[in-house]
């Protein structure tokens, strides 16, 4: 090989180790995490309405795939797949995709435990698991996320007590736990809006007060099946 043919060989390699660095996506065998993370998720989850069918393991962009959305930097923000009818269990790989901001699956059929690797999202803002199957305890992790401002775990099977680093979320403004099968003590929660009525061990009927804050939200924020596709827009 020539001068010549050396030189553009190490251009060649000194742009491909930049681009790879600068974007922090592809892995050491040149594969996308995020898009190994997704591929994961779908692999737990049964999909009867092939909602997750263009999620395909050989694309090195997940960002055209239904149900995701990305940030102008081409990283995963965003995951919606509400009232899809979707069953299976939630994958532990959620927590590779730290750039997800949003997380909404809520009105499914998802069961077996909450994954504990959420705590991993340092950016989630918002996380709606509501009118699902969930069952075990709410993970302590998901106190880490100083960002959460938004968490819908309600109408589940969830048992065991409240996490009280779930204290500690000091930008969280709502929070539904209702209808489960939590038990105290109660954390003093800092979210101005929260409900916790329909957990017997802790709010038997007729002693709901103090079950629920005074200002009520929309328990959905306008996030709904119908406007699963409005997620392309965060």
């Amino acid at each position: 090989m020539g001068m010549k043919g050396t030189e553009a060989a190490l251009y060649f390699l000194a742009f491909l180790w930049f681009w790879t660095s600068a974007n922090g996506i592809l892995s050491p065998k040149g594969v996308n995490f995020e898009v190994q993370a997704l591929m994961g998720i779908k692999y737990s989850l049964e999909d009867p309405h092939g909602v997750l069918e263009n999620w395909d393991s050989d694309s090195v962009d997940p960002c055209s795939w239904t149900m995701v959305t990305c940030s102008p930097e081409s990283l995963v923000i965003g995951l919606g797949t509400p009232s899809q009818n979707l069953s299976g269990t939630l994958s532990a790989s959620i927590g590779n995709l730290t750039n997800l901001q949003i997380v909404l699956l809520q009105n499914n059929n998802i069961k077996g435990p909450v994954p504990p690797e959420l705590g991993r999202l340092p950016n989630l803002h918002t996380l709606d698991l509501s009118n699902n199957m969930f069952t075990g305890e709410i993970p302590s992790s998901i106190g880490h996320l100083r960002h959460l401002q938004y968490l819908r775990l309600n109408n589940n099977s969830l048992s065991g007590p409240i996490p009280m680093s779930l204290a500690n979320m000091t930008q969280l403004a709502f929070l539904d736990l209702s209808y489960n099968n939590l038990s105290g003590p109660v954390p003093r929660f800092p979210a101005k809006t929260f409900n916790i009525v329909g957990n017997p061990l802790i709010c038997p009927t007729g002693s709901e007060a103090g079950c629920y804050g005074m200002t009520l939200m929309p328990m959905s924020m306008n996030l709904n099946s119908s406007d699963s596709t409005e997620l392309n827009s965060v």
